[in-house]
């Protein structure tokens, strides 16, 4: 059973009921965030859209509270590929609710926005970047069937040991170009991950980190994150290499 069912069990009082929501202190504090990815923890998507919905409304009390939880749900589904979620999400449920000016709400639409902008079916954004040996890089150039775009750091362990297996992915299918976008900015640490792995691809770190445009143009904030595009169109977000060979094996 998962931690909503549990939560939803108790008499109609839930945990959610135990959070102040107008205390903006508890914004990014672990007993919020624990809180809350416990409560709309599930293995059905449907699930964690009635969970997210819950906690959007409890929190629509207070402008910045609601920001928060809505980003830090969004990302947090985003990352787990839960995309049914994500593409619910980004119709701000309760935003309707929250007090917020002109200026707020052009903000919480922005956000939304970035997240609608890599949804399965949009048209990937535009990358326009030299690669990291110095050549002109053009995303919309490569003509293979499909693209991998690949957000990691050296520094992040599952991204290392997630580059190793696509090393091997990408040796195997000849009609994958991979793209990797590194968000560290350290250049000389991103050459030697990648020169020890020996993979295929182009290979992109701008050196500006997570203030890198590329990553803001896809609504990156966590690695690793994959995109999968045929004709520029984003077909999958694969969560992992399992369920990207998945996907090449229906």
């Amino acid at each position: 059973m998962s931690a909503f069912s549990i939560a939803r069990g108790q008499d109609d009082v839930t945990v959610l009921d135990q959070i102040d929501f107008s205390d903006t202190t508890l914004i990014g504090s672990e007993y919020l965030n624990k809180t809350i990815a416990d409560y709309v923890d599930s293995n059905q998507e449907y699930d964690m859209i009635l969970a997210a919905d819950n906690v959007l409304a409890y929190a629509s009390s207070n402008y910045e509270m609601y920001k928060y939880v809505y980003q830090f749900l969004i990302s947090g589904f985003s990352a787990l590929g839960a995309n049914m979620v994500v593409d619910y999400m980004v119709r701000l449920p309760y935003f309707e609710f929250v007090d917020a000016s002109e200026e707020q709400s052009a903000e919480m639409n922005a956000i939304a926005e970035s997240y609608v902008r890599v949804r399965i079916g949009a048209k990937a954004p535009a990358i326009k970047a030299a690669t990291i040996k110095g050549k002109p890089f053009d995303l919309y150039e490569i003509d293979t069937e499909y693209t991998l775009i690949l957000f990691w750091s050296p520094s992040c362990p599952h991204c290392t040991d997630m580059i190793k297996d696509l090393a091997r992915f990408v040796s195997k299918h000849d009609n994958v170009t991979l793209v990797t976008v590194s968000v560290d900015e350290d250049l000389r640490k991103v050459k030697k991950t990648l020169r020890k792995s020996r993979m295929k691809g182009y290979h992109i770190c701008d050196g500006e980190g997570w203030s890198s445009p590329i990553a803001s143009d896809y609504a990156v904030d966590t690695t690793p994150t994959m995109f999968l595009l045929s004709d520029n169109i984003i077909v999958a977000k694969p969560f992992d290499v399992e369920e990207l060979i998945t996907f090449f094996e229906k």
